[in-house]
């Protein structure tokens, strides 16, 4: 015989049943009594009650013992009394000890009643309350027991598109105390789906949607009583909910490289590779609300991104922990971008892994003379001789340095270093330089052209002597080349991108 047998052979010989009945109430007994009835007042006849005292020690001896039984008379009405058992201890342990009051509905009809078994989803039709409180020698107790009629009902939820999986729950009053009856929601693409769930007639039934596993409601419950007109659908719409939390992207701004805002100058209306954008979250009117989160709090978070681009930023993000929760919100944030033509930003707000909500804005981004520089304009683009970093949120492995600078002569420079952050060997940091320059001027000026080496220098005004040339790029405006820098006692050598006017 295996060991699993033996245990369960030892559990069940460890349970034990037996009858403890007393014929008529004495001086010491225990009385229950009251009046089972069903919807509006209307008693429940010949309905078995009878109660159950369990006894239990952990991996020890269960006991079970029938103290008392009865039937509801044409009123409805019952009464069972018992002698209560002596409250022990057994080798200082102490047993979990219960009266149980049971209520028989098997005559009633199922398809006319709510039964317990609604409550569970199965065909149980036998009533539990379980009473754990002390019961003394002398107790009278009343415990009146409802048991409604019921209409099923078709609940039909929309729009929650926010949700993987959706409880609908109905709480009523059964037995002898409230009670709630769960039915899940499979939900559509759309956040559409239905479940038909059990209600009290002619009484009061609290509706409510739920998460999964969650315990907060998902909008707003409805209490309402039904009765045998009542329209056969329940509908729980969220576009009021999600008309409250809508939310729009704004693109405010753009700014040379160095934060300078441009203004109203008419011929910088269109931002350019390298210039700094601007954005806002703002309310569906246009409103920008700084401080107020109220509209963001239906959100686990709100996300900006781009199709195509391998990163995210988080404008919302809600956190939940034990002692209770943080909010981070960035109302007003912005990006360099590195290409020109039109740029797709998405804003989405995110609850349970799904959008619930997502606004998009369409930019364009136009070459200048040089990336972001316009030569004429040099001294109104940048504070000359500054280095600044240029980075896009959506994809921080790359990221530039640039550099404007201006000699008394009025000769005009503008170099772009590749910003690297990886421990890889120096000559893989330096191929990764040069292709990515060269790349970057493909895509802003086009392909390289062949020249003369010797007379490179003849070409820039302001070529760093001791610097090897490399390809050479040239458009209408400008001149741009990428030159090698040899290790010194102060650096290590890299690549970087030197442009002029022509």
């Amino acid at each position: 015989m295996t060991g699993l047998m033996l245990s369960v052979l030892f559990i069940m010989s460890s349970c034990t049943e037996k009858e403890d009945f007393i014929p008529e109430p004495t001086p010491t007994c225990v009385s229950i009594s009251g009046i089972v009835t069903t919807s509006s007042g209307q008693p429940l006849a010949n309905i078995p009650v009878f109660v159950d005292y369990y006894e239990a020690y952990w991996l020890g001896p269960q006991t079970t013992i029938h103290k008392a039984k009865g039937t509801t008379d044409i009123n409805g009405r019952y009464r069972l009394f018992f002698e209560p058992e002596v409250d022990i201890e057994s080798e200082n342990r102490k047993p979990s000890r219960a009266y149980l009051l049971y209520a028989d509905l098997s005559e009633l009809k199922s398809e006319e009643y709510i039964m317990p078994g609604d409550f569970a989803d199965n065909d149980e039709k036998v009533y539990r309350l379980d009473m754990y409180g002390s019961i003394d020698k002398g107790d009278n107790l009343e415990i009146n027991l409802y048991f409604p009629k019921k209409k099923e009902m078709m609940t039909e939820l929309k729009n929650f598109v926010s949700e993987k999986r959706l409880v609908v729950t109905n709480t009523l009053v059964y037995g002898a105390q409230n009670s709630v009856i769960d039915r899940n929601v499979e939900l559509d693409s759309k956040g559409n789906g239905c479940v038909i769930i059990p209600c009290a007639l002619k009484e009061t039934n609290q509706l409510s949607v739920r998460v999964v596993n969650g315990f907060s409601d998902v909008c707003s419950p409805k209490q309402l009583i039904v009765d045998d007109n009542s329209e056969s659908y329940i509908i729980f719409d969220n576009m009021e909910v999600l008309e409250k939390c809508r939310f729009k992207l704004s693109l405010y701004s753009h700014a040379s490289f160095n934060g300078e805002e441009y203004g109203d100058d008419a011929a910088f209306s269109t931002p350019a590779p390298f210039d700094f954008i601007g954005f806002r979250i703002v309310r569906p009117d246009g409103a920008y609300e700084i401080m107020d989160m109220s509209r963001y709090q239906y959100y686990d978070s709100i996300v900006w991104s781009e199709p195509d681009q391998p990163e995210t930023f988080r404008v919302f993000d809600k956190s939940t922990y034990e002692s209770g929760s943080e909010n981070h919100f960035t109302a007003q944030w912005g990006s360099y971008f590195f290409k020109e033509g039109v740029h797709k930003s998405i804003l989405s707000g995110y609850r349970n892994g799904k959008v619930v909500f997502a606004d998009s804005i369409d930019f364009e981004l136009k070459d200048r003379d040089f990336l972001c520089f316009d030569w004429n304009r040099f001294d109104g683009e940048t504070n000359l001789g500054m280095v600044h970093d240029i980075y896009c949120r959506f994809n921080s492995f790359y990221e530039y340095r640039v550099s404007a600078d201006k000699d008394k002569n009025g000769d005009k420079s503008v170099n772009v270093y590749v910003e690297f952050h990886d421990n890889w060997p120096k000559d893989v940091i330096l191929n990764w330089e040069q292709t990515r320059l060269e790349q970057l001027l493909w895509e802003h000026i086009g392909h390289w052209i062949e020249y003369d080496s010797s007379d490179v220098r003849e070409l820039f005004s302001r070529l760093p002597a001791d610097d090897d040339p490399g390809k050479l790029y040239e458009n209408e405006t400008t001149r741009a080349i990428v030159l090698y820098s040899p290790a010194t006692e102060y650096e290590e050598e890299y690549y970087y991108i030197h442009a002029e006017p022509k």
